[in-house]
């Protein structure tokens, strides 16, 4: 009874290390995958960017020797491809941008028809953020002593699919001298401007660095494309390195041209008498100007002078003479009446007499 006890739990001890074994062997290979996962081992139907090289493409099936094609846009995949070409070392693939520049797109093997990878152009460009005031600082003054990001804008983050620690971009910031730094310090410690990783279409590195004790003038920023040596095989701007950008730090804003300096504190009194000199301003006599002579426009009035009208013997008709009205001129001077004729006083007297005489008859 005793020996047979000893039997199974024998059987017992055995099946427990296998078990462990098994584990331990499941886990070294996981770690052996991870460790051997990194930005130049490429899937089936994976992306590619011009300007990579050394890439293993082994995994996609093609081997030394084979062909891959690659179709136009509104091509038919059951004629021939567009453009064809011969893989001659898939453990060490380089996307030549003369090769493939403007046949960006999915390449298949031929004549299996497979999907082997996807070529794209990359795509960088790059910004300064203040983070300390909340705006974006992109060409514009910086406040010395702000805390400030870098924002990093790419295609190139499609790559994490690949796994490995790597990253792909490194940031170039240059000094108002022209000194380059791999490294800036910020509220976190060190930060290392080289393989930064890209976390989706935007990527904000946080505020890593703290301007407060930094050369006053302009820095430059530049992002590029270090991984697999974009940069150097395709160093057209916008795509292995961004347009660089300028920040300006200092501690006053540029638009305030005379800055005034306020000074903290009491100052001691001055025990000295102050004699204050009073300047009287010498009088100056008022300069009369000369009336300006008025001219006068005197206006002449010719008086109607008037006429006696005659009266015919025969006909004894009195007339009355009308006199005439005085016209006042501007200077309101009376105009003197006219004098009576004799021969009309002659005629009255005579249409009087002879009146008499016909009464009398």
């Amino acid at each position: 009874m005793g020996r047979e006890n000893y039997k199974v739990l024998r059987k017992l001890f055995l099946m427990k290390n296998s078990v462990i074994g098994l584990v331990c062997l499941l886990v070294g290979v996981l770690c052996t995958c991870q460790v051997h996962a990194d930005l130049k081992t490429i899937g089936p139907g994976g992306t590619v960017f011009l300007g990579e090289e050394g890439l293993d493409i082994s995994a996609t099936g093609v081997m030394d020797g084979g062909q891959i094609g690659w179709w136009a846009p509104g091509s038919s995949r059951s004629s021939d491809p567009t453009e064809l070409m011969t893989v001659s070392s898939p453990e060490s693939f380089y996307v030549s941008p003369s090769a493939f520049s403007g046949k960006e797109g999915l390449w298949y093997s031929w004549p299996e028809g497979s999907p082997i990878f996807q070529v794209k152009r990359p795509q960088v460009s790059v910004r300064a953020y203040d983070e300390t005031a909340d705006f974006d600082a992109t060409g514009k003054w910086v406040p010395r002593g702000d805390a400030v990001s870098f924002r990093i804008s790419s295609n190139v983050y499609e790559a994490n699919s690949r796994g490995g620690p790597d990253g792909q971009v490194d940031i170039v910031l240059t000094s108002p001298e022209g000194a380059k730094y791999s490294s800036v310090s910020g509220p976190s410690g060190s930060f290392s401007l080289s393989g930064i990783p890209l976390t989706s279409s935007l990527t904000s590195t946080g505020p890593v660095w703290s301007t407060g004790g930094v050369t006053v003038g302009t820095w430059k920023v530049q992002a590029e494309l270090s991984m697999n040596r974009i940069k150097d095989n395709m160093p057209e701007t916008g795509a292995g390195v961004s347009a660089p950008v300028d920040i300006l730090i200092q501690n006053v804003n540029p638009l305030i041209k005379s800055p005034v300096a306020i000074e903290i504190g009491t100052p001691e009194p001055d025990r000295t008498p102050i004699v204050t000199q009073t300047t009287v301003p010498a009088y100056s006599a008022p300069v009369t100007k000369p009336p300006t002579p008025v001219q006068t426009m005197q206006t002449l009035m010719q008086t109607p002078v008037p006429t006696s009208t005659p009266v015919p013997t025969p006909t004894y008709t009195l007339v009355q003479t009308m006199e005439p009205t005085p016209v006042k001129t501007p200077e309101s001077t009376p105009v003197p009446e006219p004098t009576k004729s004799p021969l009309s006083i002659i005629s009255i007297i005579g249409a009087g007499l002879v009146l008499m005489v016909l009464r009398r008859s």
